[in-house]
């Protein structure tokens, strides 16, 4: 995607309205403006990268860093029962405008929102043996 199609790139450049909770040079953090629970919002960084896959380690260091001082403000505020903090990397993983971005959704019990795992999905885990193989080729790639 150009960065001047981008959605969020707009945001950082002032050419479409954003509800600002955090900026500085490096990042900004608004208003999530289809909010899962009050208080959702997303940290961005002001340089675009697609995603996770292709930013800067520095900069997802400081994202990091924002993170945790956005998640107590959040809560703070909203005194919600916790936080979910989610980043999707690409569409097969949910992402729906590839500019990296951090969810922070306060979470409550019962509030039926999903990204839970299903019913019955905790029955039987994966063989130790399978699980380290994959390890293996996670590590040695």
């Amino acid at each position: 995607m150009n960065d001047n199609d981008c959605l969020f790139c707009k945001m950082v450049n002032s050419e479409i309205p954003a509800s600002v909770v955090y900026e500085d040079n490096i990042c900004m953090a608004f208003m999530d403006i289809y909010p899962i629970a009050e208080g959702h919002c997303l940290l961005i960084p002001k340089k675009h990268y697609d995603n996770t896959l292709d930013a800067d380690p520095m900069v997802m260091s400081y994202l990091s860093e924002k993170l945790i001082e956005l998640n107590q403000k959040v809560n703070r505020v909203v005194e919600p029962d916790g936080i979910l903090n989610v980043v999707a990397n690409g569409k097969g993983a949910g992402q729906e405008i590839p500019h990296l971005h951090i969810h922070i959704i306060p979470r409550n019990h019962g509030d039926e929102f999903g990204f839970r795992y299903p019913e019955g999905y905790r029955d039987e885990s994966t063989p130790r043996e399978d699980l380290n193989k994959l390890a293996e080729k996670i590590r040695d790639a």
